[in-house]
């Protein structure tokens, strides 16, 4: 029979919180995280790669890369190979570079829930490799991964918000034909880039000035977002979702990166603005497939955003923008992957 790891670098937010969401069904799984000084460095890295400038275009490079060097398979992989060579059972993964490291060792099932597939998500050699659509599938089949070890599951949506997702839905539909005033959520990434926060401040206060209700979400680490004194932060994910979820109902419009809360925007009818620059290899491809859905705008002119979302509401786009992001993908994803994986005869691990 086979057992069942779970491994997370703890990267960011999306990563991690799109294992969260698979673990959720599978709660005899045991979740480990990487450790050790290469490691510690790969998650430095990642805060400091999103400040923009040159530590942006270096970080950029560095995340495009498919292939580890000899340097990073040393601080990175050696420790991790050794622990898990003929491991019997399956090693679910929540990043690409955990994946490369492990897929040549031992059976990796790699958790890539983002719709953009670049080059470094294209493990040739992993088991089985879980997206959300067929558009991921094809890109990655484009870039050499087998048909046979892709499995379209739908979109990983938090489990939290699942149950209020319909009614939300219907009751933010309502809302944009009243004279209401708009809520709209704000979102830091996991990496907190100044450009970002920034952004964040100028465009809530001119959508408040504009007579709507703001709220900013930042997060877990409350020394990044020093720029948003007014913002929530919370001592977990899971403590952010559970928030998110309450007040999900409420919400109109969002604002955030182009990383896992784009599926928000395809998905659960919620238009999105997207926050500028697109940083690391996702975001690029992220906003291109959601704004050819006609669910997301860029967030252009941050002083503006007020004024904008009026004249949005007024011409019927934002319901637009809404219509266009229900009923067109299956947000069971994070079940399928659960399943899946237990029709592969598990059975827990013994630490």
């Amino acid at each position: 029979m086979n057992q069942i790891v779970a491994l997370t670098a703890e990267i960011g937010r999306g990563h991690p919180q799109y294992l969260d969401s698979v673990l959720a069904h599978l709660p005899a799984v045991k979740k480990l995280v990487v450790s050790g000084t290469g490691w510690r460095l790969a998650r430095q890295v990642y805060h400091l790669g999103a400040q923009g400038g040159l530590l942006t275009t270096v970080y950029q490079q560095f995340r495009e890369k498919a292939t580890p060097s000899h340097l990073e398979l040393r601080l990175w992989g050696s420790k991790l190979r050794k622990q898990f060579r003929q491991f019997p059972g399956i090693v679910l993964v929540d990043h690409p570079l955990l994946a490369r490291l492990l897929a040549p060792v031992c059976r990796v099932a790699y958790l890539h829930c983002e719709i953009a597939a670049p080059e470094i998500a294209a493990v040739k050699d992993a088991w089985q490799i879980y997206v959300p659509v067929e558009f991921t599938a094809h890109q990655l089949q484009t870039r050499g991964v087998k048909p046979d070890a892709l499995s379209i599951t739908g979109l990983v949506i938090e489990p939290e918000l699942l149950p209020v997702a319909r009614s939300a839905y219907e009751s933010r539909l309502q809302r944009y034909e009243s004279d209401k005033p708009l809520t709209i959520a704000f979102f830091t990434s996991g990496a907190y880039p100044r450009p970002h926060l920034r952004t964040i401040a100028i465009a809530a206060a001119s959508a408040s000035y504009a007579g709507h209700k703001t709220i900013i979400f930042a997060g877990t680490d409350k020394t990044k977002g020093k720029l948003l004194p007014s913002a929530l932060f919370f001592n977990s994910r899971k403590a952010e979702n559970e928030q998110t979820a309450k007040l999900f109902p409420e919400i109109d419009v969002f604002v955030a990166a182009a990383h896992e809360r784009t599926n928000w925007a395809i998905g659960l009818g919620l238009p999105l603005f997207v926050l500028l620059p697109n940083i690391g290899p996702f975001a690029e491809q992220n906003f291109n497939f959601a704004r050819q859905q006609g669910t997301t705008l860029p967030l252009n002119d941050a002083q503006n955003f007020g004024p904008l979302l009026d004249t949005l509401r007024q011409q019927g786009k934002l319901q637009q923008m809404a219509q266009s992001g229900w009923g067109k993908h299956r947000l069971n994803g994070a079940r399928f992957i659960a399943d899946h994986l237990l029709s592969q005869n598990y059975h827990p691990p013994q630490f």
